[in-house]
């Protein structure tokens, strides 16, 4: 999530060891004075960087502040399977990223349960707290705050639906959870978060995190609390009521309460209640009204005018002229001819006929440089039939139709699955390619590595091509010294010759424009629609719109943008880029009218 008005907002994953040995990754993004967010048990640290539900979080807390996050113990991309998992070891798991960070004052800020955890931290570290911001928290676990026999089968019966219903997409109970953390979120909202659930933890694990949850008591240590402290809390909150969070407020001492009007537990990014508390948050930070109007000044100054002027003396698009593969498309020449050879390599290792060594390839790219989607357009290229626009390749290229794709996430899969699948592949006589992403991750374990190896090196005699991609640091040198010195890393690097590695840079303006173009062509190739031009006012809002930092949220918002474009038309318009009533809209419109006048009603016309 980079921000192009100087602030570095990419994300740099990291990990530390807790006290019991436990391995817990946290991210730093941002610049400024530091501000921690305890872990709350719903979260997985690369996937919340491009969901809708949390994106903004992140992004706007980053903004003024160096800002940590990480994964609690079982879940993201922290450790999975744990002995212990107790609000002791919660703590002790804080305590252990902040002294990784050498970390000696920071701001705190607990959201849900992680309230009651930074509350702990603070009784015991008060002269390392600076300020202590709680959101939706509570003293007391619902066990010990309601302990009557409705109370205990209510609870019951959350414990068994999660059990059996927790990241299953099962519409009862996806709607039964998404009513209480969010009931006012919209529908893709509520998708996201039904998919953050599987993305981050197992059923087993969620259950056990329910029971320590409800026996959370940390009553005694409110009056403890000396540091400042500001306390937000919804109105409406199901999850933990209003009243939780005004208790708060009457037991730490000198604390400052705002309620905010909502029923959200999660704040969604398009409500009033999320401005108050960015604006409560600032202000308790010390952040002058006069440095965010000064910060926001300098995007539309920097950025604006260089946009303006490429849009206006562009009036057509070829995509052919920048594509890479499929619908991958890169604005630079440079970085589209360097990820060309990239796949030319892996099209000859498919079809080479010398199988004594296999093809091993290592990436580096920033989250949402788009390197899966590179990987899944080689081979979507190689399974397809040609169409006929598209021009004949070279004649090196492998067959179509013979060859098995297999995407691993070393953060997600444990190592009996990961096992499981790669020996799969060894009874097979087709042609193998492997995309194995967040080589990086799981830097406290040696299977991994242990497990990759032997298929590096193995002797099947059909052609198998291995690519290695991750994000950690800040460049590949960065991430292959970070793997080295992980156990068998360093072995690991050695079967990738330095030819074979490859940087993906990060996205640019031109980038975005492309991105977005690619994808309504696309979209409308498959649903039998021609997007011929696209108005240039559009093209400017999604190039300036930092929500829209991935080339994965480029393509999404692509395609509900041509769910609303009519049938009968061949332009995407501006207007279609919201839903009808968006106030956006008509607030971006009338900024362009002084910023951009010249791209209102101006189109770019599109081809293949």
């Amino acid at each position: 999530m980079s921000d192009e008005e100087g602030l570095v907002l990419e994300q740099r994953i990291r990990f530390c060891t807790s006290k019991d040995g436990t391995q817990i990754a946290y991210s730093t993004i941002g610049s400024g004075p530091p501000l921690v967010k305890a872990a709350t048990w719903l979260g997985h640290l690369q996937f919340d960087f491009d969901s809708p539900v949390l994106r903004h979080w992140s992004r706007d807390l980053a903004r003024y502040h160096s800002f940590t996050r990480y994964d609690d113990r079982g879940c993201g991309l922290s450790d999975r399977n744990v002995e212990s998992s107790t609000f002791e070891n919660w703590v002790e798991d804080l305590e252990a990223v902040v002294d990784s960070l050498g970390l000696e004052k920071f701001a705190l800020l607990g959201l849900s349960h992680g309230g009651a955890l930074s509350i702990a931290y603070a009784a015991r570290h008060p002269e390392r707290v600076t300020h202590l911001i709680l959101y939706g928290a509570s003293a007391l676990g619902r066990a010990k705050a309601r302990s009557s026999i409705r109370d205990l089968e209510e609870l019951n019966a959350m414990l068994t639906l999660t059990k059996v219903g927790w990241g299953t997409g099962n519409p009862a109970y996806e709607q039964l959870f998404t009513s209480i953390f969010m009931p006012d979120g919209k529908a893709e909202e509520r998708r996201w978060f039904t998919e953050l659930q599987k993305k981050s933890t197992t059923p087993e694990n969620a259950v056990r995190f329910i029971r320590e949850f409800v026996q959370i008591n940390v009553q005694d240590l409110l009056p403890k609390i000396t540091v400042p402290t500001l306390i937000l809390h919804s109105r409406g909150d199901l999850v933990l009521p209003f009243d939780d969070g005004r208790d708060l407020a009457t037991r730490i001492p000198h604390s400052h309460f705002v309620p905010l009007n909502s029923r959200n537990h999660i704040l969604m990014e398009d409500e009033e209640a999320w401005k108050e508390f960015l604006a409560e948050t600032r202000r308790f930070l010390g952040v002058s009204e006069q440095t965010t109007v000064d910060r926001g000044d300098y995007r539309s100054v920097t950025q604006g005018k260089e946009l303006v002027s490429l849009l206006e003396r562009t009036s057509e698009i070829e995509l052919s002229k920048y594509r890479v593969v499929g619908s991958y498309t890169r604005y630079d020449e440079k970085t589209r001819n360097v990820l060309k050879d990239l796949k030319q390599k892996i099209v000859a290792g498919l079809q080479s006929s010398n199988v004594s060594k296999h093809e091993n390839y290592l990436i580096w790219a920033r989250p949402g440089s788009g390197k899966t989607f590179f990987v899944n357009q080689v081979t979507e290229t190689l399974a397809r039939p040609r169409p006929k626009t598209e021009e004949t390749q070279d004649s090196s290229e492998l067959k179509r139709g013979n060859i098995e794709y297999v995407q691993l996430n070393l953060a997600e899969v444990e190592e009996a699955e990961a096992r499981l699948i790669l020996s799969t592949s060894e009874k097979s006589d087709m042609p193998y390619l492997f995309f194995i992403d967040e080589v990086d991750g799981k830097s406290g374990k040696s299977w991994p590595y242990e497990t990759l190896l032997p298929y590096l090196d193995s002797s099947k005699v059909t052609p198998r091509v291995f690519v290695l991609a991750g994000s950690s640091g800040h460049s590949i040198a960065e991430m292959k010294s970070s793997m080295a010195s992980r156990p068998k890393g360093a072995d690991l690097i050695s079967r990738i010759p330095d030819s074979n590695q490859f940087e993906i840079p990060s996205m640019t303006l031109g980038d975005k424009i492309l991105v977005t173009l690619a994808s309504l062509r696309r979209a409308g190739h498959d649903t039998g629609r021609d997007v011929a031009e696209v108005e240039k006012l559009a093209l400017y809002y999604v190039a300036t719109n930092d929500r829209l930092d991935s080339a994965r949220q480029l393509r999404e918002f692509a395609l509900r943008c041509l769910e609303r474009m009519p049938s009968e038309e061949d332009r995407l318009k501006f207007d279609h880029l919201f839903a009808p009533g968006d106030q956006a809209n008509k607030e971006f419109w009338l900024g362009a009218r002084t910023a951009a006048p010249q791209l209102i009603d101006s189109y770019l016309a599109l081809r293949d």
